[in-house]
């Protein structure tokens, strides 16, 4: 669509110049005299040089245009490449540090689902899954990074600027918890067998921009917390969880919200990290402070903490 529109537009003004051309060239072999024909030609080739000036900047604009919304429409919700494209200067690809929440979602036991599945029924599963999946993303002010395998890789706080970016990465992990569960229950798609997904978190300052060869240019950020981030996604199997948050995306969310999961240790780091999880949205609204009575009363008291989980 925009690629005709741009096409007629372009050809439109082609016409323009050709036509003045052809003005300039009948101006040149009429028997007008002499004094008149030298103003009228310098005023027709004057026309013509804006025109096909003109014409020019057009086309380099909308060849602008058209790379925006090729490298960014898959990724960004619409709305933010229509600011985009009305204020290029908000866009910067050529890397900087900011920061940024990262998120990493990953599919239980797909390694195990490629050796026994159809390809063609595989396939089709994921690209119903990656659809709802991205959609949810955007639809949070998240940018699609990359999908790799059964996973996706998503960024809050790039390349534009979103308030509360841990927070609202943090709403869009229960969304995707919530959306990717209904999934896996469809009757084509439970009958295949598919995994939970699982989701890491977590808030930091990275590098992002541009990275790659000039054939193959990504968009992406390298940094602490993105790489934390994949680390506790893959903690989820451990803990039994399906959404692990780390300190710092936490710290910055909604805290009633969250329960603790304990302290964890991750490859690439000595020291243990507090960890965190959405609070499942089926649990009593007061289980979250019976939890908290729970653990301090643990270890003094293990009966009492029992006790304050009996919510029957």
């Amino acid at each position: 669509m925009a690629g005709a529109a741009l096409a007629r537009r372009a050809g439109a003004l082609l016409t323009v110049g050709v036509l003045l051309s052809l003005c300039c060239a009948s101006v040149i072999v009429s028997p007008l005299s002499d004094g008149l024909v030298a103003p009228l030609l310098s005023v027709i080739i004057e026309t013509a040089a804006f025109v096909v000036a003109t014409m020019i900047s057009f086309m380099a604009t909308r060849r602008r245009e058209a790379f925006v919304r090729s490298r960014l429409e898959q990724h960004l919700a619409p709305a933010v490449v229509r600011r985009i494209l009305e204020r290029p200067g908000m866009l910067k690809l050529s890397g900087e540090r900011r920061e940024v929440t990262a998120l990493f979602t990953d599919v239980e036991g797909f390694t195990a689902l490629t050796r026994r599945i159809d390809p063609a029924i595989l396939v089709n599963a994921l690209d119903h899954y990656f659809e709802g999946m991205a959609t949810i993303i955007i639809a949070h002010g998240g940018m699609i990074d990359k999908i790799v395998g059964d996973a996706v890789h998503a960024l809050f706080n790039a390349p534009n600027d979103l308030k509360d970016h841990p927070q609202k990465a943090v709403e869009c992990a229960i969304a995707l918890r919530s959306w990717s569960e209904a999934f896996r229950h469809r009757p084509e798609v439970a009958m295949i067998g598919f995994g939970r997904t699982r989701i890491g978190i977590e808030t930091g300052p990275a590098i992002v921009g541009d990275v790659g060869i000039r054939a193959k240019l990504d968009y992406t950020a390298h940094g602490d917390a993105v790489n934390l981030a994949a680390r506790l996604e893959a903690a989820n199997k451990k803990l039994g969880s399906s959404i692990c948050i780390g300190p710092v995306a936490a710290s910055r969310c909604d805290q009633s919200l969250l329960r603790p999961l304990g302290n964890i240790t991750v490859r690439g780091r000595d020291e243990s990290i507090a960890v965190f999880e959405p609070w499942s949205s089926n649990k009593p609204t007061s289980w979250p402070q019976s939890e908290r009575a729970a653990r301090h009363l643990l270890d003094e008291d293990p009966i009492g903490a029992a006790a304050c989980l009996d919510l029957r």
